[in-house]
């Protein structure tokens, strides 16, 4: 056989690199598929990177452009406090007993009355609680309820408080100021929010106190942003707060502090010689003196707290039982890593809703008690946040005997701080 044509069909069409190709003409070089799908292998991936490259710009440049639904400011905060001393993480919170779990919703402040514990749920309801026993004895809003789009006409009563003769005060978020009658449910608008004061309206009230000669000091969270948008208030860290005065017998009503930075809990001295006020994204309680030389004067009573502070009450000790709403972790504090980086706040709030911003926030419950010079003395926490995830007010209605309010829970917590074992106090 010749010699060329077993060459010929060794080569052949498919000559593959290393084999003989000493029959093809001089320039000419063999076909190679493995070289073929290599290059067809490369420009596929160079294609599928140049789309991820234009859709990663093409976000970005609607992410840039896209308004934010939030106008932040740049602030600063001490560096947190450790957890330890008398911040030292513990698990008082997690004996705490759920009471009337899933039949109740939100209950955010709590009075105690004649046996009855009083307080105000997310259906706009003002409930008189007895044991197991729930009454409905005022609604401040309009049916339906229970949507989004429902809370301003529904009403959501946050600030409630029973003066010695029985007289029930109640700071609706949406609707205004009322006076209850806990026996009869008779209900009497004192201010509406439709009022406009110094040239602002009311859009998020919130707390009270009311002394014995019948004035009423209440917050203004925000003339910006209503209760529903509440994330959106932390979150931009803005001073569009205001602390108000109304007297009951002249109807008289004026601004005592503008200009505050989501103020929340309010709570009068034993003495009602000054008033302590919350500002929650400042992680610090105001107080403003109500008399002597220092009348109309602020200072701040309690700084750098482990968190965001939501209602202050009185303790039985003589200080104050604060509650936190969230904290601020020693670890990684990311409200304080955002507090100087607006720009940080604004992406997150044009990527993220309210809701699913919440939910990316650790549970951690904690409630401080501080003493009468503003120092804290005690912790009570729940790491985990299995038990009591978050707590909006401590009520304290026997030495030790506790209950916890939030603004979304479906029950209230208790806790006897007496019935602590040993083992448990740390």
């Amino acid at each position: 056989m010749d010699g060329r044509n077993v060459r010929r069909r060794q080569t052949g069409r498919g000559s593959r690199v290393g084999e003989d190709t000493d029959d093809l003409p001089p320039g000419v070089k063999s076909y190679s598929a493995d070289t073929d799908t290599q290059e067809k292998g490369f420009f596929t991936l160079s294609k599928i990177s140049l789309v991820f490259l234009a859709a990663v710009g093409i976000t970005m440049v609607i992410l840039i452009l896209l308004p934010s639904p939030v106008q932040p400011k740049s602030f600063s905060l001490p560096d947190p406090p450790a957890f330890e001393g008398v911040l030292a993480q513990n698990k008082k919170l997690q004996r705490a007993k759920r009471l009337l779990e899933g039949q109740i919703a939100g209950p955010e402040s709590l009075e105690f009355h004649e046996g009855a514990i009083y307080t105000g749920t997310l259906d706009g309801k003002i409930v008189k609680i007895v044991g197991e026993t729930i009454q409905s004895i005022a609604v401040l809003g309009t049916p339906p309820c229970g949507k989004f789009e429902d809370e301003p006409t529904c009403g959501r009563p946050l600030g409630i408080r029973i003066t010695k003769d029985g007289t029930m005060y109640a700071l609706d978020a949406y609707l205004g100021l009322f006076q209850v009658n806990i026996k009869t449910g008779d209900v009497n608008q004192l201010i509406s929010s439709e009022l406009v004061v110094d040239g602002k309206p009311f859009k998020f009230l919130n707390d009270l106190a009311v002394s014995d000669d019948g004035i009423i000091y209440f917050t203004d969270s925000s003339y910006k942003w209503d209760r529903r948008h509440n994330r959106y208030l932390v979150v931009e860290a803005g001073d569009c707060g205001r602390l108000m005065w109304y007297n009951t017998a002249t109807k008289q009503i004026r601004t005592l502090l503008s200009n505050l930075h989501f103020p929340n809990g309010v709570e009068l001295s034993a003495k009602q010689d000054y008033l302590l006020m919350v500002e929650l994204t400042r992680a610090r309680v105001l107080k403003y003196h109500l008399k002597g030389p220092k009348s109309g004067k602020v200072e701040v009573f309690a700084d750098n707290l482990p968190g965001l502070p939501d209602n202050i009450r009185h303790s039985s000790g003589g200080g104050y039982w604060l509650a936190i709403a969230a904290i601020r972790n020693p670890k990684l504090p990311l409200f304080d890593i955002m507090a100087s980086r607006p720009w940080m706040r604004s992406l997150i709030m044009k990527i993220f809703d309210q809701e699913t911003f919440m939910k990316m926030i650790p549970k951690y419950g904690m409630v401080v008690e501080l003493d009468e010079n503003g120092r804290i003395i005690q912790s009570l926490h729940d790491p985990t946040g299995e038990v009591i995830p978050a707590v909006s007010e401590v009520l304290e209605i026997s030495p030790g005997e506790l209950y916890f309010g939030s603004y979304f829970a479906p029950f209230i917590g208790k806790l006897n701080l007496l019935e602590l074992d040993d083992s448990n106090k740390s």
